[in-house]
């Protein structure tokens, strides 16, 4: 087994399927990189986000507004930079260090679970490790790993700062999907456990995995340890010699071989300048590089390798390859490749880990060192960075007669909080793939470009724990734009870090509210918009600004741009019946007012309209009902700003010097009656569409008894006609 070396994006999200909702978890998080490359791959936009970055904003909101999107990110170590209105929502009360992505299909679903944070160096340049896997609904054990993945998303929620909008209709989408599948039975075989520390540590999930009579042979532990996503800097009671002691507790036994792969970030490319002719003599028992050129399929590659030299002869100098395996050259021609600049001996590698820790480990173990070098070339020979991020731990024992290798997967570094503590024992919140894979699986065959070192030739150094900054932020507990009503309204916290003074809010270059000392309750700001240049509110205090997400109550109320809001009747009825399309109805409001748009809308309608332009809409509408692929997307179609309901409202409350009572009661029995005869395919989310509908059509009846003509001959035959003789009012 070996890990592949694929994009996330292109594994995950890239899809000619239509994708009906999307969770992502993260530690780090880039909203810039997240809406500009995440959502553009699996929302499949057109527009380029720089070259045309009001379309694109428009048209990712229009988006969204069919397909809900959440992230959960840890609070304290995300960027600022939002602009479109996913659910983004905070977590506080826990170290949150989860790196998970579901997408939903119709037919199946992708998950990935990994160690690779929402930024561009998580998915594109560091050395991650994902389990990527595409699962389909009416398979018994793959809907039991996705309602792992569905009770840990319920638990995040539980944590966040605030309930957002968009998770439960992913998780209403995924529960539509697979509530019919029945549970694995209790000898189905399971190739693959999501794992979390909300049910328990990562350790007691290892104990959990393994057989009875399991003894541990050999343990291989891959992690970065103190990189800046892991707070909780391990100390030599608390670190990873109890962690791995715990592991090898499991199953108690002799102490057995480890396999500790660790970041080289300070390997060399090139020999150092001026140095002088390296001595072969002298570079016994240290690592050496070799650069060198090599023809493959007729293209010149170059290629930098890495071993150590164990003995120099006259004849002969003795390796251990990077891969571990011993290895010969003749002494001459090495020589020849040293003083050619092709091979040089390497300083000691700088290795960031606590060497207390490894030294306490290496009493007590025979212990192989793993390098990863985080400088590397490219074919072409250019100069790359590819940090190690990747974590994993390998569990080979035998049990039954049987060699066989438990793998963890996922987002623990080799810490007490990540890997000893669940999330009710104040440990971190991590997730993992349990993997059950044959025979004995080393570190060096997942990762080839590990080189093998003595313990001896390293140097070790300790990273300083990040300071803990004061986050006066956290004084917010929501933060939400009421697009309907054009109210944005902020909560206060009930707990938040003292010593808060005066501060204010701002939306972009405006001041929206200033005061001294926390508030209590909420506070309600009106004539609010969301324009496309963000969607934070700035929190100033202290010197210092913090950028906390603005949710959006009704995605369905949200207009695409500001130029589309408010719209009449006859720009409602030109973009259902298709006579005009939002984008050009948008730049005509932009470039020529409201005056402007009724000229052109004048060559359309005459000078009002008549019952064929308002019947033209209702089948368009029927249309677009029919062609919703989610049911967010029904829900705005039938309810939203440009949907069946706002334009009825308009309809409705028309002036009746330009309309009678009778013609516009009629308009609303046509329209309850394409609502009525609607057959919607079938779908995973047909009852919830059938709800939606029902909503209207209540809606629909109880205004059409109250604007009921009275008197009218002719009324008795189009009631029946209607179907309304359930109607009740006065005739």
């Amino acid at each position: 087994m070996m890990i592949e070396s694929r994009r996330l994006i292109e594994q995950v999200l890239v899809s000619e399927q239509p994708c009906l909702g999307a969770v992502f978890c993260s530690y780090t998080f880039d909203p810039s990189y997240f809406e500009d490359r995440i959502l553009r791959a699996l929302l499949r936009l057109q527009g380029d986000p720089e070259e045309e970055a009001v379309r694109y904003h428009e048209e990712a909101r229009a988006a969204l507004r069919e397909t809900p999107v959440a992230c959960f990110v840890d609070a304290r170590v995300r960027r600022g930079g939002r602009r479109l209105p996913y659910d983004l929502q905070l977590i506080r009360e826990r170290t949150f260090h989860p790196k998970v992505i579901l997408v939903l299909y119709d037919g199946e679903a992708r998950v990935a679970v990994g160690s690779g944070n929402a930024t561009r160096p998580g998915h594109e340049q560091n050395a991650e490790l994902f389990f990527t896997r595409t699962l389909r609904y009416d398979v018994p054990a793959d809907a039991a790993f996705l309602r792992n993945v569905d009770r840990f998303l319920r638990s995040c929620a539980a944590l966040a700062t605030h309930p957002g909008t968009q998770l439960t209709l992913v998780r209403s989408a995924l529960a539509a999907r697979i509530s019919g599948t029945p549970f694995p039975s209790g000898h189905a075989p399971t190739d693959a456990l999501f794992v979390d520390t909300f049910s328990a540590s990562m350790l007691d999930h290892l104990k959990e995995a393994l057989p009875e009579d399991a003894r541990v042979t050999r343990v291989g532990i891959l992690s970065p340890f103190f990189e800046l996503d892991d707070l909780d800097i391990a100390n030599d009671t608390t670190g990873l010699a109890s962690v791995l002691s715990e592991l090898l507790a499991l199953r108690p036994g002799s102490p057995p071989p480890l396999d500790l792969g660790v970041p080289w970030e300070d390997a060399p490319l090139a020999p150092p300048s001026g140095g002088g002719t390296p001595v072969l003599a002298e570079g016994e028992g240290r690592l050496w590089a070799s650069r060198y050129r090599e023809s493959v399929d007729g293209e010149d590659i170059e290629r930098l390798e890495y071993f150590g030299v164990n003995r120099v002869t006259a004849k002969r100098v003795e390796l251990q390859l990077g891969s571990g395996r011993p290895g010969r050259y003749e002494r001459e021609a090495f020589e020849h490749e040293i003083a050619e600049g092709r091979m040089w001996p390497v300083e000691p590698p700088t290795v960031h880990a606590p060497r207390r820790i490894l030294e306490r480990i290496v009493r007590d173990h025979e212990v192989q060192l793993w390098l990863h070098p985080t400088a590397t070339l490219t074919p072409a020979g250019r100069a790359s960075r590819r940090p190690l991020h990747a974590k994993l731990f390998l569990l080979t024992v035998t049990s039954a007669g049987r060699t066989l290798t438990y793998a963890l997967v996922g987002s623990a570094n080799a810490s007490a909080a990540a890997l000893s503590r669940g999330v009710e024992q104040g440990g971190n919140v991590e997730t993992g793939v349990l993997l059950c894979l044959d025979g004995e699986v080393r570190l060096s065959e997942m990762l080839p470009s590990l080189v093998c070192a003595p313990f001896e030739s390293v140097r070790f150094e300790e990273r300083e724990a990040p300071g803990a900054d004061v986050d006066f932020s956290a004084w917010l507990e929501d933060v939400v734009h009421d697009a309907a009503d054009r109210t944005l309204t902020v909560t206060w916290s009930q707990q938040g870090p003292a010593g808060l003074e005066a501060w204010s809010w701002w939306y972009l270059d405006r001041e929206l509210a200033k005061g001294v000392g926390p508030g209590s309750g909420p506070v309600v700001l009106s004539d609010f918009e969301l324009a496309a240049a963000g969607a934070e509110l700035e929190f100033r205090a202290a010197g210092r600004s913090w950028l906390v997400p603005i949710r959006v109550a009704d995605l369905a109320m949200l207009p695409t741009s500001a130029h589309l809001a408010g719209l009449g009747v006859r720009e409602l009825l030109a973009l259902l019946a298709r006579r005009v399309g939002a984008e050009r109805l948008s730049t005509l409001r932009e470039q020529r007012g409201v005056a402007g748009v009724d000229a052109i809308l004048d060559s359309v309608f005459g000078e009002g309209f008549g019952p064929t332009d308002v019947f033209k809409a209702w089948w368009g509408l029927k249309e677009d009902l029919l062609a919703a692929s989610t049911v967010s997307a029904f829900r705005y179609r039938l309810l939203g700003p440009m949907g069946a309901r706002t334009l009825w409202e308009r309809l409705r409350d028309l002036p009746r010097d330009s309309v009678s009572d009778d013609e516009i009661w009629v308009y609303g029995c046509e329209l309850l009656r394409e609502l009525e005869q609607l057959v919607l395919p079938e779908s995973a989310d047909l009852e919830a569409k059938q709800a939606l509908l029902a909503e209207l059509r209540t809606l629909l009846r109880a205004d059409l008894t109250r604007l009921r003509p009275r008197g009218a001959g002719w009324l008795d035959g189009v009631v029946r006609f209607y179907g309304l003789e359930g109607t009740h009012g006065k005739t």
